[in-house]
This record gives structure tokens, C-alpha cells and sequence, in this order.
């Protein structure tokens, strides 16, 4: 039937002469002639004859049908009325405002007064009111009175009915004697079918609305007929609203028909078919109905409801799926006609994208979801990738991407694309005005609108993606994913959020990657089986993937100090293609990347900038809002600008599967990495059991893998707290044993990406620094319950601690150790037994400068040592800078330029002393409490720490450096650091003294610590421990701690003859009896081969702790290198022994 209607269509469209126009025209021209004299236009005879004519002699196209008898007329009404009682109520009003020739006004005269015939357009019509009016007609507001069916069946003749029927569905005739009686509107009449018979009947429904659909607005206008009362509203000259509209009549009457009646059931079933058929047909030929666009047509009833739509009913766009479903499942259509058939619709639609934004909501939602119906057949679906605008002009530029048809539902966001801090005082809103600024109900309740919105928005967007892959345009799509992301691959520097041209927007990349997710929702869940199906070799060497092949780092690149080689992971396989879920893994943790490096640095910025205005306004004394001005007006700005950003960025059910998605990827990587070269992951469920060594496959997985999710955790710890604490706690706990598994050097060889797993840690303990009120018990409980972080987080820390010291940039190194130092303090009065397993391998090996713990308290204590001075030296210098300003006299008169340069000074000086004494007090405090005893730990547990603080190579470093600060701590000199306001420059002198004192009485059982504290000439003296005792008691220290102290004290004076004693010694002793570098004597004298000198072993090997060299020569040196002088050592001995006597017979 298709075909046969198409080439009647073409047929008529292809005749050589005369043209279709001139043809139409002409035939036209003679219908109306004939039409307007009063004779059916080419009426046959038999029907000719039944006809009398009267014409006027004034007025030539005038003419009146023949009267007929009050019986037939009567006969006539009420058949119709029958007839037209048979339809039914539809469930909407959408016929009358979609289709005009169903309107019309009501009438002022009933069926008893019929008005004469009239003119409406040339033809003289007979007027026929109705008789009464009911709601939720399609035909409008009237309704005819029903009589009897039974009593009226019988008259009525079928092939009558089936005219009547067509003529009423339709709106046209062929006839003027016989309408359908209904409320008042306009028939088209049909000439060329007219000159072929008076009778409408299925065989040429095809014809009729060929005839119909083929007639301009002026054939319209000229062949009205307006029956059944007065007619404001126009005939539809639109081809689909036409269409549309006759099929609505048609659900109408089937629906609601009282009668019954089995011809006009079946009628109008053919009717709608040949209805439905023809919208196919005219969208077959779309361009043919120039200047009409059908496809256009069904596009504005698809996005009806919107602001842009034509149509003002919200339930068009159901109808019209309806309809286009419908065509679809025809299987007289071809997959070809369909393509054909729909591919204008798509086209129209993916223009229509342009006008897509988080304002236009409603439009954008609509035009997503007449996409979604259409490419969800997947001969539409092929089609999409070869529309104009689904690729950038330049595929290498990520902005570019913008411009796309997939992109401009993807740039929906609340997120400024330009947004640059120096626009910030021009900028205003198109989302949140200063009522939300003043109103925090206002101000969430607008954000959670517009999260509702994006959250459809992604989901209709994730839904296109997903009916393309699951079509021929799978490839395609997912390569423009590709292709988007390596575009964007500049979003992971954090310099790209300086530079708006550099690539797409936030809100683009964010809504890429919530597409993503939402892709990936039936994968997810840490213990998904689905998740087995992933292949570790998708960004393997010479991987068949889309992925491009990039240099990036990867997670292991050598295991136990051997390279993984390229050729070993080739050995592994390289397959031929990859399935989806593998795909849809590894674009989703790039477009994560990718996505929140930039809009949480540019909301940090924000909040930074925000929080300087308030104390800006604080300084003033008052409140923002009751600032007039360039500073109110600069609040109001940043305030709304970090809002933007946090409706999209802080999304919580985005948050909430970025979550998920991290935990799910964290056990598979846990898992992939602990299973021998196994490309694929056999059981999710299965416990896990750490190798010695981890899979080579993880030279395979990038690098980002893991620092991606390292730095989104860190992220979410400090903007969406709330969120990271009401995670599911299973989900966490496989989160924590990643990070704790992948801490290790053995599993990631890179420091700094173990220095942020590291700080990802940090977000299970309490932060004290921080005012969130956020509870982290969930959190805290993951972490203590975790057994991995019970069994290996304690030496990983320490190891990491060593790690960067040659690794890390001077800066980055305190900010690693920092986060060591938050970690160490929590997990220490819980699993210090841990750590001191590997303080016990110091014993025995005191002088090895290659045991962990001894490299790590020697690290500490230079830490400490250098931050301390540092700090001190910087509270010095601002004190020197804040007496010249109480100067007046003097600092007025210094030059304008050297005062600004004297307050840059001063404000860097502050900078950095903050930093110093954050630093310098966390460092001592893990002095205090590692040396200390807990609750649970054993006595010989806290013995094996405190050794290794005190043996040979570390006790005099300790002992000099805790003695220095204590005397400037309580001494004279504690003035100079006495700078204006101490909290601005985190300077708490009486927390920093009392950590000292603690280490002091946590090491008192030691006898080399004591026996150390008075050999330190430069700052013991005998007073000191007492003016300390003086000093903390101020501070409402207990008094069973200042007691230890003296203590301390006690014991350090006892010490002191045996201090005197070493001093003589050394006075009286040959010169060879000397450690060439410190000038002692020497107590275990070794030969250093390559220079071929005598040192003491105890001061070499403070030596080579630091800087592995001999001395002498700067040639490598190892303590094992060196040799000791056993005759020499004998030699001393027996010396000291008959000097000591000497010395205590000259006491004596």
C-alpha cells in the first residue's frame, strides 16, 4: 500500500505537460466555475438530474440546493444525529486546539431554526445547528440530542453511512446535499473527486487525501463549506495537525461509540489506518510538500508543552508518539522507508538543540525525549552519526565540542562557561538573584530545583547514548566520547581552570561523566560479578581499544627493582576487541578526571575569596546586607557565583554515584592486582589475599586510576562531608583496604601518588582543624574494623615517610609528612604494637643506617630541628617589622614604596611562620606521642620504640634539639617571639613546651637519653628543668607530671660527673685517640678503606646516615665498608681505665 500511494503521489507530481501546478490550476478553475453555478462540478448525469438549480439574475454566483421536504429533511437530521451520536468522548481537549477544523462558536439558533443558506467563501451553504452542548467532545463544545438508535438504524443506508462517516472524520465533501450534522464547522470540498462520484467510500479514502493534503491555503479557503452554524476558526491548512486531528476524531468515536454500529466501527478503523499511513507517506516525501515541512510539523507536536512549541497542549507529545510508534511497527515499512521517512524528524530535531539550556528545561527535556522515542528503533538510531553537527568542525578542540548536537545537552549547567574571578563585580545571574543571597531557605530550595533539573536532563542524555550503542552507531558514539575526552585532555592540569578557551566547560564535563555513570549503574556495586567481565589490557601496549595510545603513567612500572617491559604485558594477550562494560569502565574514570579538577579548584578559589570578604565585613563591624556599596555588592556576587557552582558541582546524587562508582573500581583493582597476571578478576565475592608481589597486569592500569579518586575523596571531604559519612560502611571498607593496600611501595612505586592515597586516608579520622559538624563515626568505625589498615597501614606510613625525603620537592615533602603526621597520631593508641614490630629490627643494628625505623627517626628529627628554627627565626623577624609600626614618627616618614615592601615582607613572613609552626608543632607532637606508653601497649612493646630513639646515632641529635627549644621556650629569649596576636601565626608556645616536656618524661627511663642531656654544652644548664617546672605550672599542668620532670632533672645532674669525667678524659688524650671529626674520644675506632683514616664508629655512622660518603674523599661508603681496629680499640681501653683512676685519686 506504501508503495502504491507513493507512486500515485509521484505520479502526479512527475506529469510533463501541462505541470502539476498549471494542471491543478486549471482543474481547479473549472470545478469552481461549475461549483459557483450552482451544479455539482462534473456531476455525473444520473445525479445531475436529481439536482434543480435556480439562478439569480442579479447575482450570478449565487445558487440554492433544492429544498428538501420536512420528512426527508427531518429523515436526514436525524440519521445524522444518530451517526453523529455514535462518537465518544475523548481524554483530551487536544483535538481543538490542535486542529482549528473542530472549533467553532456556538451557535445562537437550535436544530428547530435553521437558518437559510449563506455564502461562505463562493459557495452557498445550508446551515445546520446543533442541538445541545457537552464537554470533551473532539468536534468542539456541542452535542446533538440522540434519539433512538433502534428506532433510526433501519434508515440509514451503509453506503450513506460510510460517506457521512469519511466526510465527518475528514472534514470534506463531495456533495452539497448530504453533510454530517454536528457542531458548527467548515468542510473542504474535494472538486476532483466531486467529478467522479457524489459518494465518499474506503476504496478512495488514498485519493481523498491526496486531494485534501495537496490543496494550498487558497483552495482551502475557496472551497469551504460552513455547516451546522456561524465558523470563526480557519480550515488546518497544516498537513500533520490535519492528520492529527482526523485521527483524533477517530479514537473519539471508536471509543465512545454508542451505537455500536459495525460499519462505522470498521470505517472509521480504515479511516485512522489510512490516517496514520498517510503521515508516513508525506514523511516519505517530505520535501515534495514544499512550502510545507510535515517533519517540521511532527517536531513541534513532538515538543509541545515547551516555550518554542506551536502547540499549546501538554499531551501532544504522547499522541504523536503514539502515532510514530505506530508507523514504526508497520511491517509494510521498510527498514529503508523508515530511515528515509524519519531522518527529516531527527535532522529537525538536532537543529532544534540550539535552544537547549538549564533555563529552557522544558525544551530541552521535550527534545530529548521525541529523540529517545525515535532512536529507540535502531534503523533511526543508525542514523545520527551522519547528521550535520554531530562532530566539531575541529575534533581537537575540546570547546568545539560544545557546538555538537550531543554537546548542547551536555553545556545545561549552572556553571558559567566563561566564569573568570576578575568578571566577578559584572557579573549577574541568570540562576539566583539576591533574595537567595539574603534567604538560605530560598537559596536551597532554588539549588535543589535546578539539581532536578540537571538530574533529568543527564538521565534523558544518558538514555540517547545508550539507544545509539545499542545500535549500528555504536562505534561511532563511543569514539565521539573518545575523541571528546582527548580533546579535554588538558582539564587534569590544574592550570586549565585558569584558561576558559582551553577546553569544554565544567558543567560539559561534568554532565559527560554523569552520563557515564549512569551507563555504568548496572556494573556497579564493589561486590558486582558484572565487574569480572572487565579486561585490565584495554589500555595495554598495542591495545585494539578506541583509547588512544598515550605515554601515561601507569600505576607499577617495575617489580622488586626489575622493569616491567613492554613485551612481558604483550605476552599477556592482546584481543581483538573489548566488550562494553571494559568501554564503559575506562571512559568513565577519564571523564571523572577530567571533570573535577577544575570546578573544585575554581569553588575552592571561590569560597577563599568569600570568606576574605566576610572578615573584610567582619573588620567593619557589621553585616554584608546592611553595607551599601562596592563591597556588598562583591559579597552578593561571589556569594551567588560559589552557588552556581555548587548546584552542579556538589550534586549529592551524582556525589553518591561517583562514590560508588570509585568503591566498585577500588575492589576490582584490589582484587586484579593480587591475582597472578589474570587479565580479568575470577570472583568479586572472593576474599582477598595479598601476594608478596602484585600482578603485572597493574603496569597496565593508569595512573589516575588512582590519583583521580585519591584527590575527589579529598575533595568531598571538605565541600560534601555529609555525603563521604553516610556511605554505605561495606562500600567503605573496600575503599579503605585499596588505599591501604595500594600505600605500599611494592604496589605503587611512585611516592607521590602513595602520599595522596595517604591524605585519602585522612577523610576516615576527625579532623580538629576543621568547623564541620559532620559526624565521622561511620567512618572512624571503617577504619578500625578494616583489617588491612590493622595490619599494614602503620609501616606503610612510616615507609612513605622515608620515601619522600629524596623524592618530593622541599615544599610538597612537609605537606606529605603532614598528613603522615594527622594518620600516625590516630591509628598510634591502636596499632602501635604494629609499629613497634619494626623498631625491634633496630636492636642489634644500631649503627645501620639502612634499618627503616632508624632512617625515619633521624628524618623526624631533622624535620623537627629546621621547622622549629625556622618558625622562631620568622616570629623574630615580624616582631622586628611590628615594633617599627608602633614607631609612628619613624615609619610615617619612611618613603611610600619601603613601606609597602616592609608590609609584603611582613605579610609573607606571617605566611610562612603559620606554616612553620603548624608543621614544627606536629612534628614534636609525634616525638611525644611515639616515645609514649598507651593504654594496651605492653612494656616491652614501648621499650623497643623508645630504644630506637636513643641509641647511639640519634640520642645526642634528640637531646640538643629538645634542650635548645626548651631554653627558648622558657629562657630570655621567649620575648623575642612575643609578636601581635599569636593565633593569626599559629604560634601556642605553651602547647609546643608542654609536647617537649612529654618526650622528656616519656624517655627518663633511658639512661644514654639522660646520660645526653648534660654533654649538650650549648644549652643545658642546671636551672633549666626547673624554670620549665616554673613556667608549665602557670598553665595548670597536672602536678604528677611536673614531679617527672624534675625527675628528669634529678638524673640529668647526676650525669653530669660522668660528663666531666669524659671531658677530662678527652683533654689528656693523644691525638690518635681522636675522632678526626668531632674531636672526641673515639670508644670503637674503624678504618675507612678508601681514604685510609680512623674515625669512631658511632660518628660515622651519624655521618652516613644522612649522606652515604666517606668524608674525606666524597667516595661512596656503606658501614659495612668499614674496618674496625680491634688492637687500637684495646689500646683506648686500657688507657681510659688507668686515666680514670688517676682522676679519682686526684678527687680524692
Amino acid at each position: 500500500m506504501f508503495n502504491r500511494l507513493t507512486n500515485y503521489w509521484y505520479n502526479r507530481e512527475t506529469e510533463p505537460e501541462p505541470t502539476p501546478e498549471e494542471r491543478a490550476a486549471e482543474v481547479r478553475q473549472r470545478r469552481l466555475q461549475q461549483f459557483q453555478q450552482g451544479s455539482a462540478p462534473d456531476t455525473p448525469v444520473e445525479d445531475a438530474e436529481s439536482l434543480e438549480t435556480e439562478t439569480s439574475p442579479d447575482e450570478e454566483t449565487s445558487c440554492t440546493y433544492k429544498e428538501t421536504t420536512a420528512a426527508d429533511e427531518a429523515a436526514s437530521t436525524e440519521t445524522d444525529t444518530e451517526i453523529a451520536a455514535s462518537s465518544t468522548r475523548t481524554d483530551s481537549v487536544m483535538i481543538e486546539k490542535e486542529n482549528p477544523d473542530v472549533r467553532g462558536e456556538t451557535p445562537t439558533s437550535s436544530l428547530e431554526n435553521q437558518s437559510k443558506p449563506r455564502v461562505v467563501g463562493s459557495a452557498v451553504v445550508t446551515t445546520i445547528d446543533p442541538a445541545s452542548l457537552e464537554e470533551d467532545n473532539p468536534w468542539g463544545e456541542w452535542e446533538e440530542t440522540v434519539p433512538s438508535v433502534q428506532s433510526t438504524a433501519t434508515k440509514v443506508d451503509e453506503g450513506r453511512t460510510i460517506s457521512l462517516t469519511i466526510s465527518r472524520v475528514f472534514c470534506v465533501a463531495v456533495n452539497t446535499e448530504e453533510q454530517p450534522s454536528c457542531q458548527p464547522r467548515l468542510l473542504t470540498m474535494l472538486l476532483d473527486t466531486a467529478s467522479s462520484t457524489d459518494t465518499l467510500s474506503i476504496d478512495i479514502l488514498d485519493e481523498v487525501l491526496f486531494e485534501r493534503l495537496s490543496m494550498s491555503a487558497a483552495d482551502l479557503r475557496e472551497c469551504q463549506i460552513e455547516i451546522g452554524g456561524s465558523v470563526n476558526c480557519p480550515i488546518e491548512p497544516l498537513i500533520v495537525p490535519y492528520l492529527a486531528g482526523c485521527i483524533r476524531r477517530c479514537d473519539f468515536e471508536l471509543k465512545d461509540n454508542k451505537s455500536q454500529q459495525h460499519v462505522v466501527v470498521d470505517t472509521l478503523k480504515k479511516c485512522r489506518s489510512a490516517a496514520v499511513r498517510m503521515i508516513g507517506i508525506v514523511l516519505l516525501s517530505n520535501d515534495s510538500w514544499s512550502p510545507q515541512d510535515p517533519a517540521q510539523q511532527i517536531v513541534e507536536s513532538l515538543i509541545s508543552g515547551s516555550e518554542s512549541s506551536l502547540y499549546d497542549s501538554d499531551t501532544s507529545f504522547i499522541f504523536t508518539s503514539q502515532i510514530l510508534s505506530e508507523i514504526m511497527k508497520q511491517d509494510s515499512v521498510s527498514a529503508e522507508d523508515l530511515t528515509t521517512m524519519l531522518r527529516p524528524v531527527v535532522a529537525c530535531l538536532t537543529r532544534k538543540t540550539t535552544m537547549c539550556s538549564l533555563i529552557s528545561t522544558p525544551l530541552t527535556v521535550s527534545i530529548l525525549n521525541a529523540l529517545n522515542l525515535l532512536v529507540a528503533n535502531k534503523n533511526v538510531a543508525k542514523i545520527v552519526p551522519d547528521l550535520p553537527g554531530w562532530l566539531p568542525a575541529n575534533p581537537d578542540n575540546g570547546a568545539a565540542y560544545h557546538n555538537t548536537f550531543l554537546g548542547r545537552f551536555l553545556g545545561c549547567s549552572t556553571i558559567r562557561r566563561d566564569m573568570m574571578m576578575s568578571d566577578l563585580n559584572r557579573y549577574v545571574s541568570p540562576y539566583f538573584n539576591r533574595s537567595t543571597v539574603i534567604n538560605q531557605d530560598i537559596s536551597q530550595h532554588s539549588s535543589s530545583q535546578y539539581q532536578q533539573m540537571l538530574d533529568t536532563i543527564q538521565t534523558l542524555t544518558s538514555k540517547f547514548f545508550y539507544h545509539l550503542i545499542k545500535s549500528e552507531a555504536k562505534d561511532r558514539t563511543l569514539q565521539w566520547i573518545v575523541s571528546c575526552l582527548d580533546a579535554n585532555r588538558n582539564k587534569a592540569k590544574l592550570v586549565a581552570s585558569f584558561i576558559t578557551s582551553s577546553g569544554a566547560s565544567d558543567g560539559f564535563m561534568l554532565n559527560l561523566a554523569g552520563v557515564l555513570l549512569k551507563l555504568s549503574i548496572p556494573f556497579l556495586g564493589p561486590m558486582n560479578n558484572k565487574l569480572c567481565t572487565i579486561d585490565v589490557r584495554f589500555c595495554g601496549p598495542q591495545s585494539r581499544s578506541l583509547f588512544p595510545q598515550t605515554t601515561e603513567d601507569k600505576i607499577l612500572d617495575k617489580i622488586d627493582g626489575t622493569e616491567i617491559s613492554k613485551e612481558d604485558l604483550i605476552s599477556l594477550g592482546i584481543p581483538d576487541s573489548f566488550n562494553f562494560i571494559s568501554t564503559c569502565f575506562y571512559l568513565t574514570h577519564r571523564a571523572l578526571q577530567l571533570a573535577y579538577v577544575s570546578p573544585f579548584d575554581k569553588y575552592r578559589r571561590l569560597m577563599k575569596s568569600l570568606m576574605e570578604t566576610q572578615r573584610l565585613v567582619q573588620d567593619m563591624g557589621s553585616h554584608p546586607f546592611n553595607i551599601d556599596g562596592q563591597i556588598r555588592e562583591r559579597f552578593e556576587t561571589q556569594f551567588v557565583e560559589q552557588l552556581e557552582v555548587k548546584t552542579h558541582l556538589l550534586h549529592p546524587d551524582m556525589i553518591g554515584h561517583v562514590l560508588l562508582f570509585y568503591s566498585s573500581s577500588a575492589n576490582w583493582l584490589s582484587h586484579i592486582s593480587t591475582d597472578c597476571d589474570s587479565v580479568t578478576v575470577s570472583d568479586m565475592k572472593s576474599s582477598l589475599i595479598p601476594s608478596c608481589t602484585p600482578s603485572r597486569t597493574l603496569a597496565m592500569v593508569p595512573n589516575y586510576f588512582v590519583s583521580a579518586f585519591c584527590q575527589f575523596l579529598i575533595n568531598i571531604r571538605y565541600f560534601a562531608e555529609s555525603s563521604l559519612e553516610n556511605f554505605v560502611s561495606e562500600n567503605l571498607d573496600h575503599v579503605i583496604t585499596f588505599l591501604v593496600l595500594f600505600c605500599s611501595p611494592t604496589w605503587v612505586p611512585n611516592p607521590h601518588t602513595r602520599a595522596e592515597l595517604v591524605e585519602a586516608l585522612t577523610v576516615f579520622i576527625p579532623n580538629e582543624r576543621s568547623q564541620s559538624s559532620v559526624s565521622t563515626t561511620n567512618r572512624e568505625t571503617a577504619l578500625c574494623m578494616n583489617s588491612m589498615a590493622r595490619e599494614k597501614l602503620g609501616s606503610a606510613l612510616i615507609r612513605l615517610f622515608v620515601d619522600i625525603e629524596h623524592t618530593a620537592q622541599f615544599e610538597h615533602k612537609f605537606q606529605y609528612r603532614f598528613h603522615i603526621f594527622e594518620l600516625l597520631q590516630y591509628i598510634w593508641p591502636k596499632h602501635s604494637f604494629k609499629v613497634s614490630e619494626l623498631s625491634l629490627e633496630v636492636r642489634g643494628h644500631e649503627e645501620d643506617t639502612t634499618v627503616l625505623f632508624t632512617r625515619f627517626v633521624k628524618l623526624l628529627l631533622n624535620d623537627a630541628n629546621f621547622l622549629l628554627d625556622e618558625a622562631l627565626h620568622n616570629l623574630e623577624e615580624i616582631k622586628k617589622l611590628q615594633l617599627e609600626q608602633e614607631d609612628l614618627e619613624t615609619w610615617n616618614a619612611l618613603d611610600q614604596n619601603v613601606r609597602q615592601n616592609k608590609l609584603k615582607t611582613l605579610a609573607d613572613l606571617k605566611r610562612m611562620c603559620t606554616s612553620h609552626n603548624i608543621l614544627s608543632y606536629e612534628t614534636v607532637n609525634c616525638l611525644r606521642y611515639m616515645t609514649g606508653r598507651f593504654d594496651g601497649m605492653s612494656e616491652e612493646a614501648h621499650k623497643n620504640v623508645t630504644y630506637a630513639f636513643v641509641t647511639p646515632l640519634l640520642v645526642d641529635t634528640l637531646v640538643t634539639m629538645l634542650n635548645y627549644y626548651l631554653k627558648e621556650l622558657v629562657g630570655d629569649s621567649q620575648t623575642k617571639y612575643k609578636v601581635r596576636n599569636l593565633d593569626e601565626v599559629k604560634f601556642y608556645p605553651g602547647k609546643l613546651l608542654q609536647s617537649i616536656v612529654h618526650i622528656y618524661i616519656n624517655l627518663k627511663e633511658e639512661s644514654s637519653f639522660v646520660s645526653a642531656i648534660p654533654r649538650d654544652g650549648r644549652s643545658y644548664h642546671p636551672a633549666l628543668f626547673k624554670d620549665t617546672a616554673a613556667k608549665i605550672r602557670k598553665l595548670y599542668v597536672p602536678e604528677d607530671v611536673i614531679a617527672d620532670l624534675l625527675k628528669v632533672s634529678n638524673l640529668a645532674e647526676r650525669a653530669v660527673t660522668s660528663q666531666e669525667d669524659e671531658e677530662l678524659l678527652t683533654d689528656r688524650a693523644p691525638s690518635n685517640y681522636l675522632d678526626p671529626i668531632l674531636g672526641t674520644l673515639m670508644t670503637e675506632p674503624v678504618l675507612l678503606p678508601s681514604s685510609n683514616v680512623v674515625v669512631d664508629r658511632s660518628v660515622i655512622a651519624k655521618h652516613l646516615l644522612s649522606d652515604p660518603i666517606d668524608p674525606f674523599n666524597r667516595q661512596p661508603l656503606q658501614m659495612a665498608d668499614v674496618v674496625p681496629q680491634t688492637e687500637l680499640k684495646d689500646e683506648i681501653n686500657t688507657w681510659k681505665e688507668i686515666q680514670l683512676n688517676k682522676i679519682q685519686e686526684e678527687r680524692d
